[in-house]
């Protein structure tokens, strides 16, 4: 009985985010097939309110049992870490590096510990992640027993400029944007 409890609650954790992820996906793919990273309206993984999100590409990664995705979200005032599976803070090992940048730690999770935000220093992050090639986050999930180690996401960052323009503008491109230099 306790067992059958154990896989239900598991089966439903996974389920909670996936129109979120899906939605990012759909239009990421729809605006623009080389860019990474989209802006769009949506509800907020931490408030639930609808407003203008930063959202990568969702990757797939294992959470020790299973195949989880992870997507990357910016609400203007943090970073967050959005997967499907139960984050653990326990190894206080929790990471993000944006190319060969030293790591930010985060161990603050939301959204029923299936979210890791990363709040400090959004100003130098930002600018890190618009000059970058990609970031890594590393993520340790639960349970995982016996443990095992993090794992590596590493999402590409084409894109993320345009998509922190638009952002800045309510999800609009900026106004009088020159077309990009080629």
């Amino acid at each position: 009985m306790q067992i059958n409890s154990a896989l239900h609650n598991q089966a439903n954790r996974r389920c909670r985010w996936p129109a979120f992820i899906l939605a990012g996906g759909l239009l990421s793919a729809a605006s623009m097939a080389e860019a990474a990273w989209t802006a769009a309206i949506m509800p907020d993984p931490l408030t639930r309110q609808p407003r203008c999100l930063l959202s990568s590409d969702p990757q797939m990664s294992s959470d020790g049992y299973d195949s989880t995705p992870v997507t990357l979200v910016f609400n203007g005032s943090s970073l967050l870490v959005v997967t499907e599976s139960e984050l653990d803070t326990s190894f206080a090992d929790l990471q993000l590096t944006v190319d060969k940048e030293p790591p930010l730690h985060s161990d603050q999770l939301a959204r029923k510990k299936m979210g890791l935000i990363f709040d400090q220093d959004i100003p130098g992050l930002i600018k890190k992640l618009r000059a970058g090639k990609q970031a890594t986050v590393y993520l340790r999930f639960w349970p995982t027993w016996p443990a095992t180690q993090s794992f590596p996401v590493t999402f590409s960052l084409a894109g993320f400029s345009k998509a922190d323009d638009s952002l800045t503008q309510g999800c609009q491109p900026p106004a009088g944007a020159a077309p990009p230099s080629r």
